[in-house]
Order: structure tokens, then C-alpha cells, then sequence
């Protein structure tokens, strides 16, 4: 999986970046289809007060989009942690809904080639009749 890292107002550090990679390759245990991750690294605020921001977006194969955005006080660690953890929930529930449609398709009968089996054999039930009533 590939992840960019992009950083506004920050410096992208090796420790940071080393970080990144850890967490978000994480995310293909859950779904292996994941295509790329891109990830926005972000200072918010003046002065002493400032806001650390991680966001990513998770492009899977099917085309869907999944972003995760998480915030912290003066950490940027624990911003990317949160955003990881919120877009690991995403990605989870993506699967399991992927998953549950295909099983519930897989034991559902076919009711259309029911519905055509039993016109033909009502079709060849009311010819026998007729055939009966003829002779």
C-alpha cells in the first residue's frame, strides 16, 4: 500500500513519517484492497495554544473513499493515532458490510428459476387435464 504524506505548517520528521507508515499499513489487515492512503499533517492555532491534526483518506480498490480525521493538543502522535483508529472502525464496517452482502446473496434462492419452474410444470399439469377431457 502506498501512503503520501504531506505536511501544512509542520515539518514531516523521519519519526513522524516512520509513525504514519506504522499505523496506516495496519489498516490492510482488516481490508486488502486498500490502493493508497494519503495523509495530511497539520498546525492549527497561535501563539501557545496549538492544535495538532492528522487526516487521511483511504482510496480502496472498488473506487470508495474513507476519511478519518483526528485531533490533539501539542501531540502529533496521538492526532494520528486517533485519525488510524477512527478510519480502522471505517474500513471494518466496510468489509463486514461487503462481506454480509455476498453471503446473503449466496443463500438467498433464486426466485425467478422457482417462479419459471412452477409455471412450466402448471403448464404441463393443465395439458394433461385437457389431454384427459379430449379423450
Amino acid at each position: 500500500m502506498k501512503v503520501q504524506i504531506t505536511g501544512r505548517h509542520v515539518t514531516v520528521t523521519p519519526e513522524l513519517e516512520s509513525h504514519v507508515h506504522e499505523k496506516f499499513t495496519k489498516l490492510e489487515r482488516f481490508f486488502p484492497g486498500i490502493a493508497h492512503t494519503n495523509v495530511i499533517l497539520s498546525l492549527e492555532g497561535h501563539g501557545t495554544s496549538k492544535t495538532c491534526i492528522a487526516e487521511a483518506t483511504v482510496v480502496l480498490g472498488q473506487g470508495a473513499r474513507l476519511h478519518g480525521r483526528g485531533e490533539a493538543p501539542d501531540d502529533m502522535g496521538a492526532a494520528i493515532d486517533v485519525a488510524e483508529a477512527r478510519l480502522q472502525k471505517q474500513v471494518r464496517r466496510f468489509h463486514a458490510k461487503l462481506t454480509a452482502h455476498r453471503d446473503r446473496a449466496a443463500t438467498q434462492p433464486v426466485t425467478s428459476a422457482r417462479a419459471s419452474e412452477e409455471e412450466a410444470t402448471y403448464e404441463q399439469i393443465v395439458r394433461q387435464m385437457l389431454d384427459e377431457d379430449g379423450q
